[in-house]
């Protein structure tokens, strides 16, 4: 039994698996088993998985048939012994004392989750991005405001205190809704350390590069639990200020993995049939008007607003022209 479990879900990850998987065993804190979930993999990665294990007690590898990250993810945890778990993604990089500061951080501020800053290393560039930017008492607000809870992987959780596991039915969105119920089950304090411990490695244009069944049920649920996440916020005000940061988030997360990537599938009923469904929805509208009503000038709210508020301006005229030649489409379809 190890204190810390680790845990990495696989799937034809073989080129970037073993420089990951180093970054774990280089830790200076050395009390920790590494689970590597393969889901499947068709890359020759199970192979990568099994000589690792072979050559570090630590490791552990379990093979599955192909089920998803959340399903991998979720065996994780149901065969991990540690009192903490974390969760790295297989093309990502730690830094040698991620685990030893994180459980530091967490133990010495008897706390129920911990997290760290990290890097962004996207086509080359690296960016920081950090959470200590705070400027309310409202610790809720700002968790919100910064995304604190969006993230999976540089965090530190408490196994014991993982009541929902990762949902399987939905394809995006998985890994914030996991996060926000931790949360909401738990209500824990958060040990901050304030140095990028973690190197997240953006492939291409990420997850939102393709379109992905169910992709906006997975947006819808996040927009369900970040609801009940809001209704933490105490002050009015802040309150308003962060539904506007969520409906933003949430807009931004329909018109990337619905809208923007329509051209990079085929324009079959099955996504008319999606795209109808949200523009329909009043709810959806109603996100709309709240967005656009972001206020410009508030120190309190987002960082550069103007400029995200002429993005959401300009996106919405695209989206719209996206979807009446689609609508168009749509008839002709319909006289053949």
């Amino acid at each position: 039994m190890r204190e810390i479990s680790v845990i990495i879900p696989v799937y034809n990850k073989k080129n970037t698996l073993e420089k990951s998987v180093r970054s774990v065993l280089n830790q200076t804190f050395e009390d920790f088993e590494l689970i590597l979930i393969d889901d499947g993999s068709t890359d020759g990665s199970a192979l990568v998985c099994n000589e690792l294990a072979a050559c570090d007690d630590r490791v552990r590898t379990i093979h599955t048939d192909n089920r998803g990250v959340s399903a991998a993810r979720n065996t994780g945890i149901n065969n991990a012994t540690g009192k903490y778990i974390s969760f790295i993604d297989a093309d990502d990089l730690l830094d040698k004392t991620f685990l030893e500061k994180l459980h530091d951080a967490i133990t010495e501020n008897n706390a129920g989750l911990a997290t760290c800053d990290y890097t962004e290393i996207r086509k080359g560039r690296k960016k920081v991005h950090s959470y200590f930017n705070l400027n309310t008492s409202d610790k809720v607000f700002e968790y919100i405001r910064e995304d604190l809870l969006c993230i999976l992987w540089n965090k530190l959780f408490v196994r014991e205190n993982i009541k929902h596991l990762f949902d399987e039915s939905i394809s995006t969105c998985e890994d914030s809704i996991f996060c926000i119920r931790y949360y909401l089950d738990n209500d824990p304090e958060i040990a901050f350390v304030n140095e990028a411990l973690y190197e997240y490695i953006a492939v291409g244009d990420g997850l939102s590069s393709t379109f992905r069944d169910k992709a906006f049920d997975g947006i819808n649920k996040l927009l369900s639990v970040n609801g009940r996440f809001l209704a933490k916020v105490e002050d009015d005000a802040l309150k308003a200020l962060a539904r506007h940061h969520i409906c933003r988030v949430y807009y931004y997360g329909t018109y990337t993995y619905v809208f923007e990537n329509l051209s990079m599938r085929p324009m079959t009923g099955d996504v008319l049939s999606v795209i109808g469904r949200i523009t329909d929805d009043e709810k959806y509208r109603k996100i709309i008007r709240y967005v656009l009503m972001y206020p410009l000038k508030n120190a309190k709210a987002e960082k550069n607003t103007v400029a995200e508020s002429l993005i959401i301006i300009f996106s919405l005229l695209r989206m719209k022209r996206s979807v009446y030649l689609l609508s168009k489409l749509k008839n002709v379809w319909k006289r053949q």
